[in-house]
């Protein structure tokens, strides 16, 4: 039962904002991106006091996905602290593929909210919740449990990220932690970043490289590169510290076509190609691989402060790779796999790291987690940073 009925949006928001003012949980703002998936939940003709989530036990769990994302699942739900929380793997339709949950209690807690095998989480089937948000904004997303559209929800909290597969630029599926505390944890963001990062690793490598000329190509460019710089293919997208907040995985198509219409000319301007951050190309240069066309590497213009998107608005004094290197470990990510995604030396993140702290006052990788989360949570949806 999804508790669809006709749409009455000022009576399903009324109830929901009720719920939110008489929650003791409820102590600060909302975000825009939440809101808005409020809207269209109502705007559906969603009642937020009859939803449950449907069941469909036709799952593939036999999926290249379920195969890419298993280990690093077994890994994190053994490293969690015997709390009642479950990690959820959904494909591409928020319908969930695989539970993890540390121990058979933990997993009846979840089985009474929807947190199992076989029920779907699509926005459209229950309203707000962080993998329907996820899968449809295609953007991290936390939902406190006052935050919920559904009643059956609001206690629990609950944390989501996208898997975009590295191969195809498209969504694979969601990762999903979800705690049965409504109370939001700012550790739960960053253990879905290293499940999602480890997994789309998988997923590359389950393909291989498309060709290693490309990749060579790269690695050499890189080293001489003073700002963004994108190798790019049909499959395929490497990105130097600089360009890790300047090119979004959606980019990847963009660059890649733009790249293929001024082969044959060696070197082009920045005309014609600008990116959702304010990057700008400012030349590029094709890879062969004998007389084949193998990719692209692709220089770009930092993209001014005024142009950055709200969420970065914590980095006002970080340089580019600073910013790049904080969302990597701010995400999960060890100094090791930070230097792997960003093609620099451990080393290089520990500096970048301890420049960091220093810059933004803080002493930890949890405070950094706590910041990144609160400026996204408040400003994600406000369109640019202001000087």
């Amino acid at each position: 039962m999804t508790g669809r009925q006709p749409a009455d949006t000022a009576g399903a928001l009324r109830h929901v904002l009720a719920r939110i003012a008489n929650s003791a949980e409820a102590t600060s703002p909302v975000s825009n991106l939440v809101r808005d998936s409020w809207q269209r939940a109502a705007k559906a003709g969603l009642v937020p006091s009859q939803i449950h989530a449907p069941y469909d036990p036709d799952i593939d769990d036999d999926s290249r996905l379920r195969w890419a994302a298993a280990p690093v699942f077994t890994a994190v739900s053994a490293d969690l602290p015997d709390l009642p929380v479950a990690l959820l793997l959904t494909d591409r339709r928020s319908h969930v593929i695989e539970r993890w949950t540390r121990t058979a209690h933990h997993g009846l807690l979840m089985d009474a909210v929807g947190a199992a095998s076989g029920f779907i989480c699509d926005e459209a089937r229950i309203g707000t919740n962080s993998i329907g948000l996820a899968a449809y904004s295609g953007v991290p997303a936390v939902v406190r449990g006052f935050e919920h559209y559904a009643d059956a929800l609001t206690h629990v909290s609950c944390a989501s990220s996208p898997i975009i597969d590295p191969t195809t630029g498209q969504l694979a599926g969601v990762v999903n932690i979800t705690s049965a505390d409504p109370a939001y944890s700012p550790v739960m963001p960053a253990l879905v970043g290293r499940i999602v990062h480890e997994t789309e690793q998988r997923l590359l490598t389950d393909r291989g490289l498309h060709s290693s000329a490309l990749h060579d190509a790269f690695v050499r460019a890189r080293r001489r590169a003073r700002g963004p710089l994108v190798a790019v293919d049909a499959t395929t997208m490497f990105l130097n510290t600089a360009a890790g907040t300047a090119v979004a995985s959606v980019d990847r198509e963009l660059l890649w076509q733009w790249a293929q219409r001024a082969a044959g000319t060696g070197r082009v301007s920045a005309a014609g190609l600008a990116l959702d951050s304010g990057a700008t190309s400012i030349r590029c240069e094709q890879v062969y691989d004998g007389p084949t066309l193998v990719g692209a590497l692709i220089w770009l213009s930092p993209p001014s402060r005024q142009s950055l998107p709200a969420r970065y608005a914590y980095a006002f004094g970080l340089t580019a790779s600073e910013r790049s290197v904080a969302e990597h470990v701010a995400a999960g990510l060890t100094n090791r796999e930070t230097a792997a995604a960003l093609f620099i030396s451990p080393n290089t993140v520990d500096y970048h790291l301890r420049q960091i702290f220093r810059k933004l006052n803080l002493q930890s990788r949890v405070e950094l987690a706590r910041l990144i989360t609160k400026q996204r949570a408040t400003q994600d949806d406000q369109p640019k940073i202001a000087d």
